[in-house]
C-alpha cells in the first residue's frame, strides 16, 4: 500500500511541477534567474506558451521524475508516523520548484557535452563554407535588418540566414547543420546577447568578414547591469572581426556611433547626411513612406509599405550591405516595393472593425517611442495595450514610467496587460494628463479581449506594444 502512495504522489508532484518546467524553458534553462525571481513568476497551466518537448526537456522531466519516485519512497517506506508522512509531503511540495531546479544543475554536465558536440560540427561546417559570411548584431533591429538583407541579397545570390529570431550558438548550429547548402553564396547570421562573451562565442563560431552594428540602448539591462557592458558586448563583433570585408554601422544610433569611431577597421557609416547611406526627403503616412536613398555615389527613389523611423533604418543598414555585396540600387528598390511588415514589428492588420499595429516582439524604450510616433499617423480612436519593458533593472521603474507619459499624449485609451509594471504604467500615465477612467487593466488575454470589445469602435486604431512570455505575471 505504502509503495502504491509513493508512486501516486511522485505522479502527482511530476504534473504539478508542469508551471515550473515552463517558466524554466522560456527562461532559457537559467536557474539563478529562476530564483532571482521565484515569487515574480506565475504559476499556471494554462497560458500563451507550452511547455516544448525537446531532447533536454526530456532528459530533465525523465531525471525529475526519478528523483520524486526515489523521495518518495523514502518517506513512505522510512517514515513511520502518519503526521511525519504529512510534514514531509507538504515540505516536499514547497521545494518541488527547487527539486526541478536541481535536477537542471546536475544535468549542465551532460548539456555542455552534447552542446560541445553540435558547436564541434557546426564550426566544422562554417570552417569549410566559402561563401560570404555576414554577422549582424545590436540591441534591436536584428531580425529586421536580417530579413531586409536577405530578401535583397536573394535578388543575385543563393541565401542562407538563421531563421526566425535564432541568435544563440545552438541557434547557429542548427541553422549550419540543417540548413545551410555547400553551394549558397552567402550566410547571414543574427547574434544575440544577454551577458559579456556572447558575440564573441558567435563571432568565434562563424568568423566572418561581414558585419552591421544596428543601434545599441537599454536592452537586457538586468543580465548586463549596465549600458556601458552592452556596449562593450556589442563591440565584440568588431574585435573579432575577420579581414577582407567590412562593418556597417548606425551612426543615428550614439551608442553605435561610438563604436563606430572606436573601430579602426574597414567601416562605412550610415543614416547620417554625407555617410555611406542615408535617407532624405522622407514621407510617411499609415499607408508606407517613400524617400531618397543615398547609397554611396548614387540617389535612387524609394517607395515602400513599411513604417516606423527604426525600421527604416534596418532597411538603410541592409541596403548598404547588399550594395557592398553588388546588388545594385535598382534591384534594392523593387525588393522595397515588394516588402511587407514582419510579422509582430509594426505590423499593419486591417479587421472589419479596426485597424491593429502588431508591434508586440520584444519591445524597447526607442522601439516604443516609434511605435506611438507610427500610432499617430492613423485617424480614429487610439488605444493602446502593452505590458511595458522587462529585464530592465534598476531602471524598469523609470522606463516604463516615462513610457506611461508617452502613452498618455498618444491614445485615448490605454490597456496595462499583466502586473509587472502596471504601477509604473499607470502612474506615468497619469502624470501625461491621462485620466483614470481611460487607463484599464487586463492579467490575461481573456481579460484584454473583454476589454477590446468594449472600448473599440468602428474606425478605431489598436497598437499592441510588446507581448511577454508566461513566466511574467
Amino acid at each position: 500500500m505504502r509503495e502504491a502512495f509513493a508512486v501516486l504522489f511522485s505522479l502527482f508532484f511530476f504534473v504539478a511541477s508542469y508551471p515550473y518546467a515552463k517558466n524554466l524553458q522560456l527562461s532559457g534553462y537559467d536557474a539563478i534567474f529562476q530564483l532571482k525571481h521565484y515569487f515574480s513568476q506565475p504559476y499556471e497551466f494554462g497560458g500563451k506558451n507550452r511547455l516544448v518537448f525537446t531532447k533536454r526537456v526530456w532528459r530533465l522531466t525523465i531525471l525529475h521524475f526519478l528523483l520524486l519516485l526515489g523521495l518518495n519512497f523514502l518517506i513512505f517506506l522510512l517514515i513511520q508516523p502518519f503526521w511525519g508522512i504529512i510534514i514531509a509531503v507538504v515540505l516536499e511540495l514547497v521545494i518541488l520548484h527547487f527539486l526541478l531546479l536541481f535536477c537542471s544543475v546536475l544535468l549542465l554536465p551532460v548539456e555542455n557535452c552534447i552542446k560541445k558536440s553540435y558547436i564541434k560540427k557546426a564550426k566544422k561546417i562554417l570552417d569549410g563554407f566559402r561563401g560570404v559570411k555576414i554577422a549582424i548584431t545590436g540591441s534591436f533591429g536584428k531580425s529586421s535588418t536580417k530579413n531586409f538583407l536577405t530578401q535583397m541579397l536573394k535578388s543575385r545570390f543563393s541565401v542562407c540566414c538563421t531563421p526566425k529570431n535564432f541568435n544563440t550558438p545552438m541557434g547557429l548550429c542548427k541553422t549550419a547543420n540543417e540548413n545551410l547548402k555547400k553551394d549558397d553564396d552567402i550566410l547571414v547570421v543574427e547574434m544575440g546577447a544577454r551577458k559579456k562573451g556572447d558575440i564573441a562565442e558567435l563571432m568565434t563560431m562563424l568568423k566572418p568578414s561581414y558585419g552591421i552594428l544596428t543601434a545599441i540602448g537599454e536592452q537586457h539591462l538586468e543580465t548586463f547591469g549596465s549600458l556601458e557592458a552592452v556596449k562593450n558586448t556589442k563591440f565584440e563583433l568588431c574585435e573579432h572581426m575577420c579581414t577582407g570585408g567590412c562593418v556597417v554601422f548606425d551612426r543615428a544610433s550614439e551608442n553605435t556611433n561610438e563604436l563606430f569611431k572606436k573601430y579602426r577597421g574597414e567601416k562605412k557609416g550610415c543614416l547620417r547626411k554625407g555617410d555611406f547611406a542615408y535617407i532624405e526627403s522622407l514621407k510617411m503616412s499609415a499607408s508606407g513612406c517613400k524617400f531618397k536613398l543615398h547609397l554611396g555615389e548614387k540617389v535612387v527613389e524609394i517607395k515602400t509599405k513599411v513604417i516606423g523611423e527604426l525600421i527604416l533604418s534596418d532597411f538603410v543598414l541592409a541596403a548598404a550591405m547588399a550594395y557592398l555585396l553588388g546588388v545594385d540600387e535598382r534591384s534594392i528598390a523593387r525588393v522595397a516595393l515588394q516588402l511587407k511588415p514582419f510579422p509582430h514589428r509594426l505590423q499593419i492588420i486591417k479587421t472589419s472593425l479596426s485597424t491593429i499595429i502588431d508591434d508586440s516582439y520584444n519591445s524597447n524604450p526607442q522601439g516604443a517611442e516609434q511605435a506611438l510616433k507610427a500610432l499617430r499617423l492613423f485617424k480614429g480612436k487610439k488605444i493602446v495595450v502593452t505590458p511595458g519593458f522587462v529585464e530592465q533593472g534598476e531602471r524598469q521603474y523609470e522606463l516604463n514610467y516615462k513610457f506611461g507619459k508617452l502613452i498618455a499624449s498618444s491614445c485615448d485609451e490605454l490597456v496595462i496587460m499583466n502586473k509587472v509594471n502596471q504601477t509604473a504604467l499607470f502612474m506615468g500615465a497619469k502624470a501625461g494628463g491621462m485620466q483614470e477612467k481611460h487607463i484599464h487593466f487586463a492579467k490575461n488575454r481573456q481579460t484584454q479581449a473583454e476589454k477590446l470589445h468594449r472600448l473599440q469602435q468602428k474606425g478605431s486604431v489598436v497598437l499592441f506594444e510588446n507581448d511577454l512570455p508566461d513566466n511574467f505575471k
